[in-house]
């Protein structure tokens, strides 16, 4: 398999660009984090996915977050909350005195409800707007005061929309005087302000000096786009990259052996997949969908090609997750088989597909490939389309592919079906981007079911009919992996999320040259 690595010229040469806007910071504790794709939008209602979501989750608060390490709920920017006996009405009692940043004033009931009210609304297009579709209204109660009430039950909704991205905060006055410039100049109320953002090169956040959980340690972080990882790779060696996110396996095997580099290793409650689009010949047949899940060997993958950087899955919800089925169909690596029910679908002699792919390195490339070749074993001619992020997102809205590559993770498996199982999904409305519709019915009654036992009996039926409709195809659950500096602390399992929280972090400074003025 073909991988496109920079020569020692150009690896120096991209060097000499990337480091020089951070030499010579300032004493203090300083975040030096690289990535190697641009950012898209840092707006919560429209934040497409990695980084930006990373840095929003720096930026702002929600009613509710993750607590530290886990996928349970503890107060954010709510102190407390109630909920009625039959489960339909939250209402939450905000802290007194939060402030969104650069003077936008405080944090009231009525950003609360402008912040949910404009996720629901079709002219926003937020990406989060299945998500949040169980509210049925938002009532100021007072300013510290905000009712929310849902058109059902709902067992996810504190975890599942309120902890995650959709559940962040917005300044109601700053999006109304700022328009389309507040995807590029957010405002928030969490422990980073953004500063500035620099096309293709970087991001810069500092803290939030009146953050009402207090100052984070960390003083500044300056988000580097860096597109080849073993660039990231060396400026980590060599101390002028001090945090950095691993997709790519060998800088991965490379790091760890790197003095003076930690790294967390997190099995995680996501997964990377195929989707096939069930709205186009002949993955509208599911026989070929089986054909080709049976032409995937994705043991064979995960010990050759990830070198160990996953565990083969074959669930949309993975183990570690609430609701996990181990007993689904499974389809064993059998060429053959899968050449049988090519012919009985119809099509002894194969056929040409595409797989249109975001082409930003890592697992997607690397899926992409393998696929291609185990394609090529069962007579099937498959075209890749390596296409930009922006394009990559246009053609999914569009449904514009036979094959795309992808990667969830969330905290919640109703995060998963709600998103990419539900019809309230399709695209451009939704990632739900196989246009499968068999189990709308079976996602909205696990919502509703407050008792575990009834929900995690829905979670296994829904996981069983997707397995044997093959919408998509679980290939492997990730080991996310986070590269740091080992005079940097603090960093957290990144279990349901790529948890970045900066203001966890602690610095030994007397060891951080990035720190030194």
């Amino acid at each position: 398999m073909k991988r496109v690595r920079y020569t020692p010229l150009l690896i120096l040469a991209c060097l000499a660009w990337v480091i020089p806007s951070w030499v010579g910071a300032q004493a203090e504790p300083t975040v030096v984090a690289s990535y190697f794709r641009d950012l898209r939008n840092l707006d919560p209602a429209i934040g497409p996915g990695s980084p930006d979501q990373q840095l929003i989750t720096n930026i702002f608060s929600g009613l509710v977050r993750y607590q530290t390490g886990s996928t349970d709920v503890e107060p954010d920017a709510a102190e407390r909350w109630e909920i009625s006996d039959d489960g339909r009405v939250y209402t939450f009692f905000l802290r007194d005195g939060i402030e969104f940043h650069r003077g936008y004033g405080q944090l009231t009931a009525s950003d609360v409800k402008f912040s949910i009210e404009r996720i629901l609304d079709p002219e926003t297009s937020s990406r989060w707007r299945t998500s949040m579709s169980v509210v049925e209204s938002v009532e100021v109660v007072d300013d510290l005061t905000v009712q929310i009430t849902l058109k059902e039950p709902s067992a996810p909704f504190l975890t599942a929309v309120l902890a995650f991205i959709p559940g962040y905060i917005v300044s109601q006055r700053a999006v109304e005087e700022l328009g389309e410039d507040f995807s590029f100049n957010p405002i928030g109320s969490g422990p980073y302000m953004f500063v500035s953002y620099t096309p293709r090169q970087e991001v810069v956040l500092e803290a939030n000096p009146d953050h009402f959980r207090g100052p984070p340690e960390v003083q500044r972080v300056i988000w580097k786009i860096v597109p080849d990882a073993t660039v990231q790779a060396l400026a980590m060696q060599r101390d002028e990259v001090n945090y950095m996110i691993i997709r790519d396996v060998e800088v991965w095997q490379t790091l760890k052996n790197s003095p003076g580099v930690a790294m967390t290793e997190t099995p995680t409650t996501g997964y990377w997949y195929y989707v096939f689009n069930t709205r186009r010949e002949p993955l509208d047949d599911v026989r070929v969908r089986r054909a080709i899940a049976h032409a995937v060997d994705k043991q064979l993958f995960v010990d050759a090609v990830l070198e160990g950087q996953g565990v083969p899955t074959d669930s949309v919800i993975s183990p570690g997750m609430f609701g996990h089925n181990p007993d689904v169909v499974t389809y064993e690596y059998d060429p053959d088989r899968a050449r049988q029910l090519l012919a009985e679908a119809g099509y002894p002699d194969g056929f040409a597909i595409n797989i249109v792919y975001n082409a930003r390195g890592g697992f997607s490339d690397l899926l992409a490939n393998v696929m291609q070749q185990w394609l090529a074993e069962v007579g099937v001619e498959a075209e890749l389309v390596a296409v930009e992020a922006g394009a990559w997102t246009a053609r999914r809205q569009a449904g514009d592919y036979d094959i795309t590559i992808s990667g969830i993770t969330r905290a919640d498996p109703d995060q998963i079906l709600s998103e990419q199982f539900h019809s309230n999904s399709f695209p451009p409305n939704g990632i739900n981007q196989s246009f499968y519709a068999e189990v709308d019915d079976l996602v909205e009654a696990q919502r509703t079911a407050v008792d575990r036992e009834e929900r995690a009996r829905v979670l296994a039926e829904i996981q069983a009919r997707i397995a044997e409709d093959v919408p998509e195809l679980p290939m492997f659950q990730p080991i996310y992996v986070i590269a740091y500096r080992d005079y940097i602390s603090g960093q957290i399992p990144n279990t349901s999320n790529w948890l970045v929280q900066f203001e966890t972090l602690h610095f030994d400074l007397d060891r951080c040259g990035l720190c030194s003025p």
